[in-house]
């Protein structure tokens, strides 16, 4: 370790093994959690809820109120980052339903004692995510934790016809993403600060790793709300990328719709292919891991140049990713790999 390493102060990601939707229990794994407590199946009272990204339960005839939780270790050292990772990160559960209305957001924040002090600045980043989209913090709850954990439960309001979830894609529609890939191999390469390891991973990519990181970051905390205000009107389907990476949510849309899904293109940040290939996260395949991912959208194929539209003149990214078939399971099909530079 060089003297500059050890005079820095600690970083939060050292406090986490895992680091930001990584620390996600396995798609598996949950599968069976849930089936063993006997929550696989639908409620009669809700609208629907596990197995989406959110809950959703009528309060009114026009009205359905959209309930999530969602908060993850760092992904990043900086506290405000970090914080306002974790609130556009925590939302995006809702906005994939469609719900943006009335949006109240009650923060998760857990910290080790040696690091109490970064407290105020992931607050501040977390209120200045949820102001910026619109919605309100109306309190929360602060413990001491081994981990930093950071992120909130999230309510919001929508009429029932502007809902989204998994269940509704059909054979023949395509599949549009809203956010580059490659989130989990930027930051990743960012925490590696000195020694031997941090030269393998500077020559593995061809652009400063800085560069890929801070883009990374860009698209983190960027919120998900005017993509899915675009696109509401025209998708039959949503789900927002995170943990369990752009196949596994595939999975879960194809699981839940009784569909099968083509993923036959990847936007990827520039330089996160080559790290990701150094690290082994499987960025190619689909597998890595994404926080604060992108919506991946279901649209028929007649509103698709209309859908289109709507984003880009809401200034959002998008690219079409593959297609909804008549199958089952999820699958990349020889998909072409793009490298998206901002």
């Amino acid at each position: 370790m060089t003297d500059e390493a050890a005079d820095r102060s600690p970083a939060l990601t050292e406090y986490a093994e895992l680091h930001g939707c990584s620390c996600k229990v396995g798609q598996d794994d949950l599968d069976s959690l849930l089936a063993d407590v006997g929550l696989s199946a639908p409620q009669a009272d809700l609208q629907f809820g596990v197995g989406e990204d959110a809950s959703a339960r009528r309060i009114a005839d026009d009205r359905s109120l959209v309930t999530t939780i969602d908060f993850f270790t760092p992904i990043v050292d900086d506290p405000y980052a970090f914080g306002r990772v974790a609130a556009c990160n925590a939302a995006s559960d809702a906005f994939a339903t469609g719900a943006a209305d009335d949006l109240t957001f009650l923060v998760v924040l857990g910290l080790p004692r040696a690091v109490t002090d970064a407290a105020t600045e992931i607050l501040e980043g977390i209120v200045d995510a949820v102001d910026d989209v619109g919605g309100v913090v109306g309190g929360g709850h602060t413990i001491m934790n081994p981990w930093p954990i950071a992120g909130g439960s999230v309510t919001a309001t929508a009429s029932p016809d502007h809902l989204l979830r998994t269940s509704d894609a059909s054979p023949a529609e395509r599949l549009y993403l809203t956010k580059p890939l490659g989130t989990q191999a930027a930051m990743g390469a960012r925490r590696v600060r000195d020694g031997e390891f941090a030269e393998t991973i500077a020559d593995a990519t061809p652009r400063p790793v800085q560069h890929v990181a801070d883009e990374a970051l860009g698209w983190m905390t960027t919120p998900n709300r005017d993509a899915m205000l675009a696109a509401r009107e025209y998708a039959t389907a949503a789900t927002d990328v995170t943990g369990f990476g752009l196949l596994g949510q595939a999975r879960v849309l194809a699981e839940n719709a009784d569909v099968g899904v083509e993923l036959t293109h990847l936007p990827v940040i520039d330089g996160t292919l080559e790290l990701s290939r150094l690290f082994g996260y499987g960025l190619e395949d689909g597998e890595s891991a994404e926080t604060s991912g992108g919506l991946l959208l279901s649209v028929p194929d007649s509103r698709t140049e209309a859908f289109e539209d709507a984003l880009s003149t809401a200034g959002v990214f998008h690219r079409e990713v593959g297609r909804v078939t008549d199958g089952s399971g999820a699958a990349l099909v020889d998909p072409t790999i793009e490298s998206i530079r901002e």
